[in-house]
C-alpha cells in the first residue's frame, strides 16, 4: 500500500468523525469545559479509527499492536479492544475498503 494511498485514506478516516457543537452555557467555565470534553470525544473517535484502519485495512503488513499502542500512549490489550465493528464499518464508509481479514494476533 502506497504512502500517498494511506495519507489520502487518514484523510477520508478524520473527515468521518464529527466537528463537536460549540457549547451555548452562558457560563464561561461549563462552556469551556463542554468545549473540552466536545474535543476529546473527538479525538478518542479520530484514535478509535485510526486503530481500525491500521489493523484492519492496511495491507498486505497491518500495523502491529505494539506499533500503534506505542504511537496511540495504549497498551497493546487497550489497542485490541479499543474500536469494535462499528468503527471498522465507519472506516469502510470513510475509504470505500473493505477490511482485509487477519490471520493471527500480534
Amino acid at each position: 500500500m502506497s504512502t500517498r494511498r494511506v495519507a489520502a485514506d487518514v484523510k477520508s478516516v478524520l473527515a468521518a468523525v464529527p466537528n463537536p457543537a460549540a457549547a451555548s452555557s452562558g457560563d464561561a467555565v461549563l462552556a469551556a469545559l463542554a468545549d473540552a470534553h466536545a474535543r476529546r470525544s473527538r479525538a478518542e473517535e479520530e484514535i478509535r479509527l485510526l486503530l481500525a484502519y491500521g489493523r484492519q485495512f492496511v495491507y498486505p503488513h497491518p500495523y502491529t499492536l505494539g506499533e500503534l499502542a506505542t504511537a496511540a500512549g495504549m497498551s497493546v490489550s487497550g489497542v485490541r479492544t479499543a474500536y469494535g465493528p462499528h468503527d471498522v464499518d465507519k472506516v469502510s464508509a470513510a475509504t470505500g475498503l473493505e477490511p482485509v481479514p487477519s490471520d493471527a494476533e500480534d
